[in-house]
C-alpha cells in the first residue's frame, strides 16, 4: 500500500510542477510582450529611454533562456536569442528590421508557451 501512495505522490508532484511551469510561462510571456510593446512604442519616437528598455528586454530573455534550456529545444531558443541579440544593434543603426526582430521574439515566446500548455485543438 505504501507504493501506491508513493506513486500517487509522484503523480501529484508531476502535475503540480506542470501547472507551475505553465503559470510561469504565462507570466513570462505577458511580461516579455509588454517589454516588446514598450520598446516598439519608444523606438517609433526615438525616445532616449528605448535603449534601457531594449537592455531590459535582452536581460529578461537571457534569464529565461537559461532556465528554459532545461525544458526546450536549443533550436527554438537560439532563434529567439539571435533576435534578442540583434535588436540593440538594429535600433542603433535606425534599421526598420528592429520591428520585425521584435515580432520574431514575440512569436518565438508565444510558440514556447503554446507548446507547453495542454490545449485541445481548435475546431
Amino acid at each position: 500500500m505504501k507504493r501506491v501512495w508513493l506513486c500517487c505522490g509522484i503523480l501529484v508532484a508531476i502535475f503540480l510542477f506542470g501547472i507551475g511551469w505553465s503559470a510561469y510561462l504565462k507570466s513570462f510571456s505577458s511580461e516579455i510582450n509588454e517589454l516588446i510593446d514598450k520598446a516598439q512604442q519608444l523606438a517609433e519616437t526615438r525616445d532616449p529611454k528605448t535603449e534601457e528598455v531594449i537592455e531590459e528586454l535582452s536581460g529578461y530573455w537571457s534569464d529565461m533562456a537559461s532556465l528554459a534550456a532545461y525544458f526546450e529545444s536549443a533550436q527554438s531558443l537560439s532563434g529567439i536569442g539571435d533576435a534578442a541579440a540583434k535588436i540593440a544593434y538594429l535600433y542603433e543603426k535606425d534599421n526598420d528590421e528592429f520591428f520585425s526582430e521584435c515580432e520574431v521574439i514575440r512569436g518565438g515566446v508565444d510558440r514556447i508557451y503554446r507548446s507547453n500548455v495542454p490545449l485541445l485543438p481548435n475546431r
